[in-house]
């Protein structure tokens, strides 16, 4: 009854007062948004909430107006329009009501949850400069229209999930500098070093799966990473392709 997935599915029952129906064609997206508060440390909402209230100290310190009842192209802070400080919101929607850019730099802290992959329309995701951690989710890849994702400064681990990723064919930008305990080999043969200009014509050795999406247009990669060594990689993240490998201290020695 704690999960964030319950703690949405109960706010919707009980409290959002926005009242859904359950044929509506932005349900499930008005669903995700409100899982991905909960696993990011979002304060528990009632019919009481003050939507205006800061947090000083706290996850989702300034207000968005998340959860509040609204539709959810509507929740965004103040920040949005701005360009002041922490906050952020839904950014951006298209005719039709569906979510197409999502920035949010506001304290978060959790994991990223598994249902962003529902958001189908998502052009821009910018969840940098945050406190999240866990790995990244390879249902992001499910976002096929999904141009720029944004997850630097923060705390996350494990791989890059390649194999999902090289779904996403009109992903131009990539930034995960600043999780230093991102791990791994990206050498030139490898998926997303495939997506790039760079290398986009490159003879595969054998073995290797080949990018079979129809643009190459990653343009923007960068990582907390060394260039690729020929030695297994062990803690570290080594990348052949990308665009710019910012500053990582390994023990006592900065690269």
């Amino acid at each position: 009854e704690t999960s964030p997935q319950y703690r949405a599915l109960d706010w919707l029952a009980n409290v959002d007062k926005f009242r859904v129906r359950l044929y509506s064609e932005n349900l499930v997206q008005r669903y995700v948004l409100a899982v991905l508060y909960y696993s990011t440390g979002g304060p528990r909402v009632t019919a009481k909430t003050d939507f205006s209230a800061m947090a000083p100290g706290r996850p989702w310190r300034d207000p968005t107006n998340f959860l509040s009842p609204v539709h959810e192209c509507k929740w965004r802070s103040n920040s949005i329009e701005t360009a002041r400080g922490r906050g952020g919101g839904v950014r951006r929607c298209d005719k039709n009501q569906t979510v197409v850019e999502i920035s949010l730099y506001n304290e978060l802290e959790g994991t990223l949850p598994s249902e962003l992959g529902k958001l189908w329309n998502l052009r821009v995701l910018y969840l940098g400069r945050n406190h999240l951690h866990g790995t990244i989710p390879t249902e992001l890849g499910s976002i096929e229209k999904l141009a720029s994702l944004s997850l630097q400064q923060n705390e996350l681990s494990g791989t890059i999930p390649q194999h999902s990723l090289k779904n996403l064919g009109r992903l131009r930008a990539l930034q995960l500098e600043g999780n230093e305990k991102i791990v791994g080999l990206i050498d030139k043969h490898s998926l997303l070093c495939q997506m790039t200009p760079k290398y986009k014509n490159q003879v595969l050795p054998p073995g290797r799966e080949a990018y079979t999406g129809e643009k190459r247009i990653l343009r923007k990669f960068t990582a907390s990473c060394l260039p690729v060594s020929g030695i297994p990689p062990r803690g570290i993240l080594e990348c052949a392709c990308c665009t710019e490998c910012f500053g990582k201290r390994l023990k006592d020695q900065i690269y």
